[in-house]
This record gives C-alpha cells, sequence and structure tokens, in this order.
C-alpha cells in the first residue's frame, strides 16, 4: 500500500496557541469510516498471519534488529538525535549480539539509541493495567544518561509552553498541577475504553502527547508506551513492523494532524492516519517475513513439531511430543525434532534420555539479563 499523505495536508490549524483540554473519553467525536473499519481488520488478520510465520534463528534476529533500528531512528530523529539509520542498525546489531548490557562511553545520542533498543525487550515489564509509575519507569528507561534536561522519571513540576523565536505561543501544555490526576485518568481509561484497540492506543498516545507530563522525552516515551500499548491489545507482532517511519517521515503532517486533534477535538483524521500507516508497515513486514518462512520447507509433522514448540514456552522432553503428533515413531520424531536444530528453530541441550529442546529465542538471554538488571520494572 502507498500511503496516500496528501489527503491529510488539509487538516492544519490556522489559529495558535494549541491549548490542551481535559476531555471525557468516553465521548469523544471519533467516526471511523467503512474504509479505516476495513484496514483495522486486516492489520489483525495479519498480526496473525505474522504469528504463523517461522525463521531460522538468523533470519528472524537480522529482521527483527532491522525493525527497531529503524523505529527507534525516527523516533529519536524527529527529536534531535543526529546518529544516521546505519549507525542505529550497527547499534541495534551490537546490541542483538551482545549477553551483556552495553553502555555509552559519554551522555547523548549513542546511549538515547540504546536505552530506546533495549525498552523493546522489556515490554513483558509493562502488562496492563498501567499507573504513573508504569509511565515513569519507561521514561526513566529511555532517557537516562542521554545528558538532556531533566530527570528521569520525574513528572513535571511546572509549566509547558512552547514559544517560537518571535515569542508566539504555540502548545500549551496541561496545567502543572493536573497533570498527575489526568493522566492517572487516562491510564485509568485504557482498561476501560469502549473504542476498538487500534482506536484506543491512537487515543491514548494523543492525549498522553497533549498532557506532556515530563519536562522532555515526551513524544519519545509516548511512543514507546504506543507500541506496547498495541501489543498489549492484541497486536503481539506490532514491533515486527517499520511503524515509525511511515508515521514520521512527513514530520509536518504528523505534527499538524496532533495539533489538529487538540483544537478541534475530532480525533477521526488522526485516527485514519495511523490506520494507514500501520496497514503498510504491517504489509512490507509480511512481504518480508513470508520470503523467509521456513514452514512452507517442512513435512505436516515438522509444522506441527514447530509450532507447539513454541507454544510450548520452555524446554520439553521427547516424551512430551508423542501427543503432539500422532501415528510417528520416538526415532521418526527424533530425527525431526534434531532436523530443526540444525535449522536453528529449537535449541538443544542433553543426550540420550536427558535430552530436552526448546523454541528458540535470539533475545532470550538479553531479556535474562534485563530482567535481572530491573527487578522491579
Amino acid at each position: 500500500m502507498i500511503i496516500d499523505y496528501e489527503k491529510y495536508l488539509k487538516y492544519r490549524v490556522e489559529a495558535f496557541p494549541v491549548r490542551h483540554k481535559r476531555k471525557d473519553l468516553y465521548k469523544l467525536n471519533l467516526r471511523i469510516n467503512s474504509d479505516c473499519r476495513s484496514k483495522i481488520k486486516e492489520i489483525e488478520e495479519m498480526d496473525r498471519q505474522l504469528d504463523r510465520v517461522i525463521l531460522r534463528f538468523s533470519d528472524y534476529k537480522e529482521l527483527v534488529e532491522a525493525a527497531h533500528a529503524v523505529n527507534v531512528h525516527w523516533s529519536t530523529k524527529l527529536e534531535g538525535n543526529r546518529m544516521s539509520l546505519e549507525d542505529v542498525m550497527n547499534s541495534s546489531r551490537m546490541v542483538g549480539g551482545s549477553p551483556k548490557k552495553l553502555e555509552a562511553k559519554d551522555p547523548g545520542n549513542q546511549q538515547e539509541i540504546l536505552n530506546h533498543l533495549y525498552s523493546y525487550f522489556m515490554e513483558d515489564g509493562f502488562t496492563l493495567p498501567w499507573n504513573l509509575g508504569t509511565v515513569s519507569s519507561v521514561h526513566k528507561l529511555l532517557m537516562k544518561g542521554t545528558g538532556e534536561d531533566c530527570i528521569p522519571g520525574q513528572i513535571r513540576k511546572e509549566e509547558e509552553v512552547h514559544v517560537t523565536s518571535n515569542g508566539i505561543e504555540t502548545i500549551i501544555g496541561c496545567p502543572a498541577i493536573h497533570v498527575s490526576s489526568e493522566l492517572e485518568d487516562l491510564l485509568e481509561w485504557v482498561s476501560y475504553s469502549p473504542y476498538d484497540s487500534l482506536a484506543t492506543a491512537v487515543i491514548f498516545f494523543h492525549e498522553f502527547e497533549s498532557i506532556h507530563p515530563f519536562v522532555e522525552g515526551n513524544g519519545r516515551t509516548g511512543r514507546s508506551l504506543f507500541h506496547i500499548l498495541m501489543q498489549e491489545k492484541g497486536f503481539i507482532n506490532f514491533n515486527l513492523c517499520k511503524i515509525d517511519d511511515k508515521l514520521l517521515q512527513k514530520s509536518q503532517i504528523y505534527y499538524s494532524l496532533m495539533e489538529y486533534t487538540d483544537k478541534t477535538g475530532d480525533y477521526s483524521p488522526l485516527v485514519e492516519y495511523f490506520c494507514d500507516c500501520i496497514y503498510a508497515a504491517y504489509e512490507e513486514a509480511i512481504g518480508v517475513f513470508e520470503e523467509k518462512d521456513i514452514l512452507k520447507e517442512l513435512d505436516e509433522s515438522s509444522r506441527a513439531l514447530v509450532m507447539e514448540a513454541r507454544n510450548h514456552k520452555g524446554w520439553f522432553t521427547l516424551n512430551e511430543t508423542g501427543s503432539w503428533v500422532s501415528g510417528l515413531s520416538d526415532q521418526s520424531i527424533r530425527n525431526k525434532l534434531n532436523h530443526l536444530v540444525e535449522l536453528g528453530v529449537l535449541e538443544k541441550e542433553g543426550s540420550t534420555r536427558a535430552t530436552r529442546y526448546r523454541f528458540t529465542d535470539p533475545f532470550g538471554e538479553i531479556k535474562e539479563m534485563l530482567k535481572k538488571e530491573f527487578p522491579d520494572d
């Protein structure tokens, strides 16, 4: 799908400032047209389609590192990070290849990139329901060691007003005295939203940005929370897609839509824009991942073993696989399991009767390392 960015050019704010307004999130001005509804259904199906794809260890690792790098590059570039996409790609490969947590030598761009890359492997620590502590933890994770003028994780206590070089006020955030209460209401609403999952995530993101709860890092934190929320709402393969380059490469359209939504209270264009960008990113991911799908090379029994192994979530023995496939001898199953080990889909330890297997997670060591480093997140 080619995104028609031009159709969104008409949604512009003519009069400034754009001032944050507290809203009844259960009674918003939102009309999702039939085209957008159809795309949302197709996005849901494409997410399930990605879930049915199995890749070799090396292919999966390479594609995930690339998707993470593209999203991180665009999200941080928008806020002034000067690292090139190639440099971010190299950082992503380094993170994916190191069992130890990497730290930049000096605060700044490199540390910011590393923080964002590691955040993708910590999403299990940010499951719904969320509270102020959740949001502060994500901000702290992203902003720590970046050298920016803020205290990572601390809700702002001063007013937020954006002023041009000519002294014109353009954006006025939520009054500091109301930031915590409005953010708490928004976080509670996420669990009870009457809207579908994608619209809920977009509305949350917009309201988070409108409240502007931190001195610095609101856009980066909001986009990270948006990624996590989409997965929490059922789009489990969201981070396999290069979403942020679609959303942010036309940055003026992105900003204008955010401002238009605040000024008019009409969420429809913003939701449609996100829907178009997400749809295009999923389509792209489907093409790339299905090209490397190894399931089409396997017989029916091997495919069944792979899918059961992935759903098992841990080590399993030969005896346990007897119920996964029927009509095969233990030796036949063992041969198929060993072939899957050779392909890099399964890993194996032990020998003879003590042999056990599990589905390969190329980033398992990173996730375990981060759980130990951030036990309370």
